[in-house]
């Protein structure tokens, strides 16, 4: 995989970062200055400057630049003759030769380091694209030979075939059919996440985005009863609607499906402000347990519900749908977590910061 080299630009960020390196190593010479005789102190805080200015900007020009008014304000404003430019000194040379090593050996350093981490998420796109075809393949050939031989049983045997019998079938085409627009919307969104597109965050009524979700679920799984708590106030949350929409649905609908014996799942909502105001989504449900072994893996893209890749419906695992889960979630800047309950279940966690401006919308 290359790594294109980029062309050039001056940087409004990176001269001010330089700039305000330069007064602020001056200013912190002139206060040591002011309680000491020796000048000293001077070029080892000019050093530290070229350093930071080296590891703060891109490339190579800034530290360079700021190389070399280090060396002139150490030269013109803190070496006898002072406010005066003096060359002849003993020392200048070196003091001169070690600034540009020190900018230029920082300089290539941190450009090195950015350039492998944008080669980690290259390499993190394609791991999770490889994943994914793996993932495709192996999830989506149990319902696709389902539908084909639940609707080819019905076309060869229909005279034969009591009403009962094919209204059975057709459940099971209707199911799996379902199933693959679930996981054609989670590829869709898994995509969004791996490409280069920008998530599109907009101001939404939390009560609005979980009556809708509530709704969604109460459609597909009528028979599965959900009771919901939010506070009373009136929140509103940044976020990609769509996208934290998928991540309710799809946790919803995997307490459903693998909650087994279930008589109810909750979807709450309440707010925390230990480390910043946030809102903490909670998916609980009354069924039966994940194996403690593969519960903190839950989440990775190679997570499975039960023992040696076993699912528990037959085919239909939780990989795609919780890895996109946790991207979604990562992408917003919150967290995921999934933990069984002492009293028989599970629950799904993740919080989502809240923007103290959006609380103030109208």
């Amino acid at each position: 995989m290359r790594n294109k080299k980029r062309p050039f630009r001056l940087s409004a960020k990176d001269l001010l970062i330089a700039a305000l390196a330069i007064v602020v190593a001056c200013l912190l010479c002139g206060v040591l200055s002011f309680f000491g005789k020796s000048d000293t102190h001077a070029p080892l805080i000019f050093i530290l400057a070229v350093l930071v200015v080296s590891r703060l900007t891109e490339g190579y020009f800034y530290g360079v630049l700021t190389s070399f008014a280090a060396l002139f304000s150490v030269n013109f404003v803190f070496t006898y003759p002072y406010f005066a430019f003096d060359f002849t000194l003993s020392g200048y040379p070196l003091t001169f030769c070690t600034m540009l090593a020190v900018s230029l050996i920082t300089s290539a350093l941190t450009t090195q380091i950015k350039q492998q981490e944008e080669l980690q998420i290259e390499a993190e796109k394609e791991k999770l694209r490889s994943n994914l075809l793996r993932a495709i393949s192996h999830d989506l050939r149990t319902p696709l030979a389902s539908i084909v031989g639940a609707s080819a049983v019905l076309l060869e045997n229909e005279k034969e075939m009591t009403n009962e019998q094919e209204h059975a079938l057709l459940e099971e085409i209707r199911d799996d059919a379902s199933w693959l627009i679930r996981m054609v919307e989670n590829l869709l969104s898994v995509t969004r996440m791996a490409g280069e597109t920008v998530i599109s965050k907009q101001q939404e009524a939390l009560e609005e985005l979980i009556g809708f979700t509530a709704q969604k679920f109460r459609k597909n799984y009528p028979a599965i009863p959900l009771r919901v708590s939010i506070p009373n106030e009136l929140i509103f949350i940044h976020v990609d609607v769509i996208l934290i929409g998928q991540v309710l649905v799809n946790l919803l609908e995997n307490a459903a499906i693998h909650g087994k014996s279930l008589t109810e799942i909750t979807l709450s909502v309440t707010l925390e402000k230990t480390g910043g105001k946030k809102a903490v989504f909670s998916i609980e449900n009354d069924g039966v347990w994940i194996d403690e072994e593969f519960l903190p893996h839950l989440f990775d893209r190679y997570g499975m519900w039960g023992k040696e890749g076993r699912k528990s419906d037959g085919g239909r695992g939780m990989r795609i749908g919780l890895s996109v889960c946790a991207a979604i979630i990562k992408v917003h800047g919150g967290e995921i977590s999934a933990e069984n309950l002492s009293t028989g279940g599970v629950r799904f966690r993740f919080s989502l910061p809240l923007d103290e401006e959006a609380q103030n919308a109208p």
